[in-house]
């Protein structure tokens, strides 16, 4: 009696083995990512008690996570993501209690994928899509998303209290949707011209933000077209568009980006539109990389443009440790002082606060990035 049950403990076990193996294992993923960085507003003013040239070593969006997801059968399946993005481990400021960065619950299945919680909006990805010096010295998110005004933080944000939805890929299309709630509040790395993309910028009135992208791909060639409108009860509602495409060439990568925004902060007519060319070429392990950016002054604001120019060398040691040289220059048109070139512009590392309009930042970078 005493081996048959044996032997049928056993077997339940072997039958249970797959069943348990259907609940997949959290997975702890994440990221180092420290640089050298020598940074110049280019302003001969020094700004009280900030100078406006410091060198830094910064810790650009070092984060862990923690990811999963539980099949229910069917071809369905329960998904979840929490990511802390607080690590400053220059510091050792942060830690657990940090801001959560993209986290969320759904579910994943044919029909595509739903998340509940906290992420980054469509028109965001399409704007880092093509960014070879994203969370680096000469980050994109310096002049785009802006138009001209005086941050970047409405459009390239990260939602609370949102519901997003993830298509299938239909023969290389994909359409991302988003909607955040009035409830949103201010999204992280928000600037301080215009203090979070749920409340109207201006009045302060609570509002939702719709964000949907069209993302295609084919061999070499890559399109996405995104949409973006931020919900105001008072003011007018501000609206954005970008369209990007990239071609690989064999080990040449060429891109084009353009972006239209329009009512800016709830403002009429306060309109901008910003270009970029970027460009990379793969020798082995190396990777030479260059993007150039020139946003167009406000419709109703003149000279209040800018521009914005990278260059740098990728090195990859294995599939998860590489390092970068990166140097970034930028220039303000006279009316203007809102393109920079640290990555803190886009919410990461450290910088020199801007000074007076019409001056001209730059940067250099050593960095390297090891991910887990």
């Amino acid at each position: 009696m005493k081996k048959k049950l044996l032997m049928a403990a056993v077997g339940a076990a072997l039958v249970a083995g797959p069943m348990l193996a259907a609940q997949a294992a959290p997975t702890l993923y994440g990221s180092f990512h420290m640089s050298l960085d020598s940074l110049d507003n280019g302003d001969s003013t020094p700004i009280a008690g900030v100078g406006n040239k410091r060198g830094f070593l910064s810790s650009n969006s070092t984060r862990f996570g923690v990811k999963g997801d539980e099949d229910l059968g069917g071809g369905l399946k329960t998904i979840y993501q929490i990511e802390s993005g607080a690590l400053a481990a220059d510091t050792g400021s942060g830690g657990m209690g940090g801001t959560l960065r993209n986290t969320y619950i759904g579910f994943a299945g044919s029909m595509g994928t739903v998340k509940f919680g906290r992420n980054d909006t469509p028109f965001k990805d399409l704007g880092r899509k093509l960014d070879n010096f994203n969370e680096q010295v000469g980050d994109a998110r310096n002049i785009i998303g802006s138009g001209g005004a005086n941050a970047w933080a409405n459009w390239d944000a990260r939602v609370s209290n949102m519901v997003r939805y993830e298509s299938p890929n239909f023969s290389g299309a994909q359409v991302n949707v988003l909607y955040g709630t009035a409830e949103g509040g201010t999204p992280s790395g928000a600037g301080t011209a215009a203090t979070s993309i749920n409340p109207d910028p201006t009045a302060g009135t609570v509002g939702d933000v719709v964000s949907m992208n069209l993302l295609y791909s084919s061999g070499p060639m890559f399109v996405g077209l995104a949409y973006e409108k931020h919900g105001t009860t008072t003011n007018k509602q501000e609206t954005g568009m970008r369209l990007a495409g990239s071609y690989d060439i064999d080990a040449l990568t060429i891109g084009l980006f353009y972006e239209s925004l329009s009512d800016l902060e709830g403002t009429a007519s306060s309109d901008g539109k910003t270009m970029g060319l970027m460009a990379a070429y793969k020798m082995g392990n190396n990777k030479i990389k260059f993007h150039t950016y020139k946003a167009d002054e406000l419709k109703n604001a003149p000279n209040t443009g800018g521009a914005l120019m990278a260059i740098g060398v990728d090195h990859s040691f294995s599939k998860t440790a590489s390092m970068y040289v990166n140097y970034a220059t930028a220039d303000n048109d006279t009316n203007a002082s809102f393109v920079n070139v640290a990555s803190n512009n886009g919410g990461h590392g450290n910088g020199v606060p801007l000074g007076a309009a019409d001056k001209d930042p730059k940067g250099y970078s050593v960095g390297m990035i090891v991910k887990f």
